[in-house]
């Protein structure tokens, strides 16, 4: 019952990076099927945001809107199923993404976990494979460069690993 309505939310938040208070003010209207875009202002930042409507994520959405979704006239996408048909909450968001680090036996005791969690990790691994960084802003939703950086724990160590070393050069 839950289940499909939970992956998608993991994907908005593992593969998009959207933050919790945009999952669940989501709505059907910011999904353009036709252009494979999801597009939306952001809660928190008041900034128009475009992501890519990913395959997986587009036929999640699919799934869960047809086989999952309690009936309503909302335009919200994610509904409770307990809670009378409303929208989801941020703490409900973090409850799912919490459930999923556990199921996957992932130890979230001495660290950061959720949606949020996710947001540091997808902005890590896009630095990871070489995205430019004005490209992780955009993904993010940012607009200050010094915000991403932020969410980038960069291993100086793994740096170090791959540095070239200045040759001295004599006269």
């Amino acid at each position: 019952m839950y289940g499909k309505r939970d992956f998608a939310v993991i994907l908005l938040a593992g593969e998009l990076g959207i933050r919790s208070g945009d999952i669940v003010r989501l709505k059907l209207s910011n999904i353009h099927w036709e252009h494979n875009t999801i597009e939306f202002i952001q809660y928190k930042t008041k900034i128009f945001n475009q992501l890519p409507l990913l395959e997986n994520i587009k036929y999640a959405l699919l799934d869960y809107l047809k086989n999952s979704r309690p009936d309503t006239k909302s335009d919200i996408i994610f509904i409770g199923i307990r809670n009378g048909g409303r929208q989801l909450t941020n703490t409900c968001i973090h409850r799912i993404v919490s459930k999923y680090f556990i199921k996957s036996n992932i130890d979230i005791s001495k660290r950061k976990h959720g949606p949020h969690a996710m947001r540091h990790s997808l902005a890590s691994n896009l630095l990871h494979n070489n995205t430019p960084m004005h490209i992780i802003k955009e993904v993010l939703g940012h607009s200050n460069l010094n915000t991403t950086r932020m969410y980038l724990n960069i291993n100086i160590d793994a740096l170090r690993t791959v540095s070239l070393e200045v040759p001295y050069e004599t006269e």
